[in-house]
């Protein structure tokens, strides 16, 4: 449940932190676990100490320019389905955006396992950047399970990775963590394959209310595409496929890295062939035959020249 529109069950924000993972964390393997409900939220205007996949600095401005949000999840699915989680937050981050550029020579799409990307309408208009082409990466999503050894005497402890929780209490707990790049000039961003709002001409230059006004908007586009799609997929059981499949097909509608071919850094070395289909695990069609390549053990994804 929500309240006076929003759909958060709880947003803090703060003006700067460490890490809203962190915070978040320590607060469900505490005494304070269950004030951060499902659709709980914890803002920062900045970060000291943010992070990305594979343990990656998350670089962002210290004035605003970019959203910065970690929400407590207790969906009601399986321990096996969570992996779902962060193409489904990615599709929710999408979906917020994609408005935002109407009208505009971009597209917005995802990119496995949980990037957020601006696709130019002309290809040849953007500088290409090795391994990303015209793509702009604008959206980071950063998927983390509270463990039962992290938060002891939780209900979840013990139910089966099969078992569909009887309710939030006994869910697993989830912090998704969000990061949105709005306001930043492109001299302002950490890597040259990344975009943001104002680079692709969503938003206006410079700081101030219209900003706030931006990122506060986007935040709340993006909490009402997650409580809707998590919702769904509740529905299905934590199956995108089950029923007619439309929250499957809705997710590989939009995922960018569908049909190339990449090339992933894992541990056992390089891997290259042609991405077919998700699992969650990406499906690249090798010589060798298809092969399942599980985002807990890439660390780089880029697609071929």
């Amino acid at each position: 449940m929500t309240s006076g529109g929003s759909p958060f069950s709880r947003l803090d924000t703060v003006p700067v932190t460490g890490s809203t993972q962190d915070d978040l964390r320590t607060a469900l393997t505490g005494p304070e676990q269950e004030s951060w409900p499902h659709l709980s939220a914890l803002r920062a205007l900045a970060q000291t100490a943010g992070r990305g996949r594979s343990g990656r600095a998350w670089v962002t401005p210290d004035d605003g320019g970019a959203l910065l949000v970690s929400v407590v999840l207790r969906p009601l699915v399986p321990v096996e389905r969570l992996a779902w989680l962060p193409l489904l937050g990615g599709l929710a981050v999408r979906d917020a955006l994609a408005p935002l550029v109407e009208g505009l020579p971009w597209r917005v799409g995802t990119k496995w396992p949980n990037d957020v990307v601006a696709l130019p309408d002309d290809p040849a208009a953007v500088p290409a950047v090795p391994g990303w082409a015209g793509t702009r990466k604008i959206a980071g999503v950063l998927s983390e399970l509270v463990t039962p050894e992290a938060a002891q005497g939780t209900a979840a402890h013990g139910l089966a990775s099969d078992v569909v929780p009887a309710d939030r209490d006994e869910a697993p707990m989830v912090i998704l963590g969000i990061g949105v790049n709005i306001g930043q000039a492109a001299e302002e961003l950490p890597v040259p394959w990344a975009g943001s709002l104002r680079t692709l001409g969503a938003v206006g230059a410079g700081r101030g209310p219209a900003l706030t006004d931006a990122a506060e908007s986007v935040l709340m586009a993006i909490g009402h595409q997650l409580a809707r799609l998590v919702g769904q997929w509740e529905d299905a059981g934590g199956d995108v496929d089950a029923a007619d499949g439309a929250l499957g097909r809705r997710l590989r509608a939009v995922l960018t890295t569908l049909g190339e071919r990449v090339s992933v850094q894992a541990p056992d070395g390089e891997i290259g062939g042609l991405a077919v289909d998700v699992t969650p695990a990406l499906v690249l069609r090798t010589q060798a035959g298809d092969t399942e390549v599980r985002a807990g053990d890439v660390t780089l994804v880029r697609v071929e020249s």
